[in-house]
């Protein structure tokens, strides 16, 4: 079962995101459900919360990596939440458990999350006019595409959830090149 991650901008207290972005997440997280995919998401609100919403109102299975240890702060629409305390190095297992990500608006937590999929060879559809790093991201980097000179894995782009989507099934069938860099896995792993 293929694994969709959505990136975007939480909220804080007193703020709301524009709607547009919210729709945008709300249909992203319904067309991953409807195509049999998984949802990952960070588990908190905004982008995340609309996307899972998407995703529990189409049936489908959503996976929450939460920053805090308390499941309660999980939004009402992830199925399963992991509280793993680890508050933004969560940001890698959202990153790096997923067959490709969409990123839908998104600050320096969003962006932190291209970063290390970027890294890890997973590929990242952005849809453009969500504001935030999404749309400043193509002007940005290498040809619009690379996050650095090792051509690691070609950022997609997408005006819209629909195409979003498509691409997002479409690229994490891609095998995977990332980061040459081994992880340390202790005893246990040898």
């Amino acid at each position: 079962m293929l694994k969709i991650g959505v990136i975007g901008r939480s909220w804080r207290e007193g703020e709301t995101l524009p709607p547009h972005v919210l729709d945008t997440a709300y249909a992203v997280g319904k067309g991953i459900a409807e195509a049999g995919a998984v949802l990952v998401t960070g588990g908190t609100g905004g982008v995340m919360e609309a996307s899972s919403r998407g995703a529990f109102e189409a049936g489908g299975l959503s996976i929450g990596f939460l920053p805090y240890a308390d499941t309660e702060k999980a939004n009402p629409f992830v199925t399963i939440a992991f509280p793993t305390g680890m508050g933004t190095i969560r940001n890698i297992l959202t990153a790096r458990c997923c067959d490709s990500l969409v990123m839908i608006g998104g600050g320096v937590g969003t962006l932190n999350e291209v970063t290390i999929a970027y890294d890890s060879g997973v590929p990242v559809v952005v849809v453009e006019g969500s504001t935030g790093w999404a749309d400043r991201l193509r002007s940005s980097i290498d040809e619009g595409i690379w996050m650095d000179d090792r051509h690691v894995v070609p950022l997609s782009y997408a005006a819209d959830p629909a195409t979003a989507v498509a691409a997002a099934l479409e690229r994490a069938l891609e095998p995977r090149q990332g980061s040459k860099l081994s992880a340390y896995t202790g005893w246990a792993g040898q």
